[in-house]
């Protein structure tokens, strides 16, 4: 991305030049209007989400805590198997 570097020279002309950083600027700077749409905003934040993606949440949040539990459980029941305990 390239930005627009606005400087003001001795002669209180403006003077405007690409750049392709930021910090390559003494000056102003300034973006594209696509640059500047194409960043989001506070409201994209409270738009509801897509179908899928809240069925991927779901999955997540629902399935994820449910598998590390039998997951665990498997564990637990194969070293348990190995304990003086279980012998008696």
């Amino acid at each position: 991305m390239t930005y627009l570097c606005i400087q003001i020279d001795v002669n209180s002309q403006l003077q405007a030049s690409e750049v392709v950083t930021a910090t390559n600027c003494t000056g102003y700077i300034a973006e594209s209007a696509q640059a500047v749409i194409a960043q989001p905003t506070l409201q994209d934040i409270f738009n509801i989400p897509l179908a899928s993606d809240m069925l991927q949440m779901w999955e997540l949040g629902f399935g994820l805590p449910i598998l590390c539990y039998l997951v665990a459980w498997g564990y637990g029941t194969v070293i348990n198997m190995f304990s003086r305990d279980h012998d008696q």
